[in-house]
């Protein structure tokens, strides 16, 4: 059976699974010669294959699967290479697509099935993975970004003049971007949200109007490896509930020297996010930043290289009263200003127990006015002080003052690398490891395990919005997000310097 469809005037054929690769399983192929797919015609359930080679560009719309089957987007036949020159886009989802999962494992033989680029710069500059349209409830695996014009990603829908995507009228909930490899970006790595969050001026009939962009419920970004930003690593707002940020390895941000624009990490308005088991490192400005943003839990981080600026920042501003800003088991090496800093005196208790800082400045501190608690934290001026096992490795030795140094918290039993905690813990991201001494396996957490754990909406209905909570706990994930991942820590670590 051939199934005729339309869109933008462009017809394309969709063959049956009969007709398709076997080894792919899909019900739908789309040829080299499509470049806009109107998803109307497929059902919940459905695998449709990209099959491999080059092209221009693709738009896809209109995908509308179910959270018990979300509608598959796979390559087929080995890598699909999606590469635009003259646009400022390469691969975009829209059309009020949901419930579906984009990803690049249809080949075993590779490890990112998608390879995209945007390059240009002008008129407009180019996004690599373009998620709008007010697209919700999806997933994305397994896929290469680089050389964009400006974000690698982009996960957010601007408001339009007819208001159908302001926050009072949709939501986006329950995205998961995860296993991406993104690098050599104009912009930012990830652009996730709005940082619009006073609202945002368009030009409609000729008149400016004031919208406020969506919000997002059910985040996940996990297990991502970002490398050489022109901007920041990653960027998340108005994420106001179940906000995981977790196993990232980002590195080399803010090349472009764009002032504002050169963080490792930034939690922006409204977001309550838990910000886990990350490494960051290299960067013109602060590692981890935090502005403006809700209840926050920022814990096994490893951040290095960020001496120009407090290496780790936050700053409530008059955003969210009463949240609490908890930092707990941070490595934190190289600032020339503080390691970790807080200001706020409309925040709730905060605190940062059992937190390593290696660096020349004041180490560890809160405005005058923060209901602040530091406490089992162990701040250094050198590497050697720090007593680790190398120049770039941040494990600990033996006589490391962090070693036993920590404070337990409730909810962190395992470090960075997903290794037991002992009794009394150490401080920062690695617990010491005994050599010769088996303290059990090693936890391997799933990423996807963990989304659906910490209560990731599992049947919204494509976006309508709904109630917020009513502020009462965190808001946040609320799951130890660390897990084995240390290959990818690895190569962060030993290959920090690399330039491309």
């Amino acid at each position: 059976m051939r199934t005729a469809l339309t869109f933008f005037s462009v017809c394309i054929s969709v063959a049956s699974a009969s007709l398709v690769h076997a080894q792919c399983e899909c019900d739908h192929e789309v040829g080299l010669d499509v470049r806009e797919l109107d998803g109307a015609a497929f059902e919940p359930g459905d695998r449709v294959c990209i099959l491999a080679g080059e092209r221009e560009f693709l738009r896809i719309s209109n995908l509308a699967g179910t959270d018990e089957a979300p509608i598959t987007i796979l390559n087929c036949g080995g890598l699909v290479r999606i590469h635009n020159e003259d646009r400022a886009y390469a691969l975009v989802v829209e059309g009020g697509s949901h419930h579906f999962h984009l990803t690049g494992t249809g080949d075993p033989s590779l490890t990112y099935g998608f390879e995209i680029s945007a390059p240009d710069r002008e008129p407009y500059p180019g996004v690599g993975l373009w998620l709008l349209g007010r697209s919700t409830n999806y997933e994305v695996d397994h896929l290469e970004i680089h050389d964009t014009g400006f974000a690698g990603v982009s996960a957010k829908t601007d408001p339009t003049c007819d208001g159908l995507a302001d926050a009072d009228r949709f939501t986006q909930r329950d995205a998961w971007l995860h296993h991406l490899y993104v690098h050599d970006t104009g912009g930012e790595g990830f652009y996730v949200g709005s940082t619009q969050a006073n609202g945002q001026t368009i030009r409609c009939d000729g008149a400016e109007e004031v919208h406020m962009p969506h919000f997002l419920e059910g985040i996940r970004v996990t297990d991502n490896l970002v490398e050489d930003t022109g901007w920041d690593g990653m960027q998340v707002g108005m994420a106001r509930s179940d906000c995981l940020v977790a196993r990232n390895v980002i590195r080399r941000v803010g090349l472009e020297g764009v002032e504002f624009q050169q963080q490792g990490i930034q939690i922006g308005s409204f977001s309550a996010c838990e910000v886990a088991s990350n490494v960051v490192m290299d960067g013109p400005a602060s590692g981890l930043f935090l502005v403006e943003a809700a209840e926050s839990w920022v814990h096994d981080n490893l951040v290095v290289g960020f001496d120009d600026a407090d290496a780790i920042y936050a700053n409530v501003r008059d955003r969210s009263p009463g949240a609490r800003y908890r930092f707990h088991f941070n490595t934190v090496v190289g600032y020339e200003r503080n390691g970790i800093t807080v200001f706020g005196g409309i925040l709730g208790p905060s605190e940062a127990i059992g937190n390593l800082v290696v660096g020349t400045g004041d180490g560890i501190g809160a405005g005058g006015d923060v209901e602040w608690t530091a406490s089992h934290n162990v701040v250094v001026a050198t590497v050697g002080e720090a007593g680790f096992v190398g120049a770039d490795d941040y494990h600990l030795l033996e006589g490391s003052p962090a070693r036993g140094a920590g404070q337990a918290v409730e909810g962190l039993d395992r470090d960075l690398e997903g290794y037991p905690r002992a009794d009394p813990p150490s401080a920062g991201a690695f617990e010491y490891r005994v050599p010769g001494v088996d303290a059990g396996p090693i936890a391997t957490v799933d990423a996807g395990t963990a989304r659906r754990d910490a209560g990731t909406p599992s049947g919204s209905d494509g976006g309508a919005t709904a109630e917020p909570s009513d502020g009462g706990g965190c808001g946040c994930a609320s799951t130890n997000a660390s897990g084995a991942w240390s290959s990818l820590a690895l190569v962060a670590m030993f290959g920090r310097r690399r330039r491309r």
